[in-house]
């Protein structure tokens, strides 16, 4: 790996925790966190949402050689470049109907792709865990 890229894998792990821990608090806490949501989105929160997939995007993107999923991580740097820009086309107006569309769901259908959070944040977090074994 480029020495200057030494370092994405670690912000790309620390992300990853970041994942866990908020799917995990809207596990605990689902309508609580798609109040807050709502809330941050009506103002300038979108540009935050698309930010935060655009960093996913390129913390995968240049993390997949170190890991053990390399082909994955650039597919899922895709998609998260792709997330990005579908939040900046529908604009607030079109993710607050989203989330509000979510937030009609019963408690275990918001909780369910929390959990996929969490799963998909520890899944991050163990393919960077180690060099895959045929590298």
């Amino acid at each position: 790996m480029h020495q200057s890229r030494k370092y994405i894998p670690i912000a790309l792990a620390i992300f990853a925790v970041i994942i866990v821990v908020a799917s995990a608090i809207a596990i605990v806490f689902p309508s609580e966190l798609l109040d807050y949501v709502l809330e941050v989105i009506a103002g300038p929160g979108i540009w935050w949402a698309a930010f935060t997939r655009l960093l996913l995007a390129v913390l995968l993107w240049f993390s997949a050689e170190a890991s053990r999923t390399p082909i994955t991580f650039r597919v899922l740097a895709i998609l998260a470049l792709v997330g990005a820009v579908f939040i900046v086309v529908i604009g607030p107006e079109g993710l607050i109907q989203v989330i509000g569309c979510f937030s009609s769901w019963p408690v275990w259908g918001v909780r369910l792709p929390s959990a996929l959070g969490v799963a998909f944040g520890l899944f991050l977090l163990w393919s960077i865990s180690g060099k895959r074994a045929d590298a």
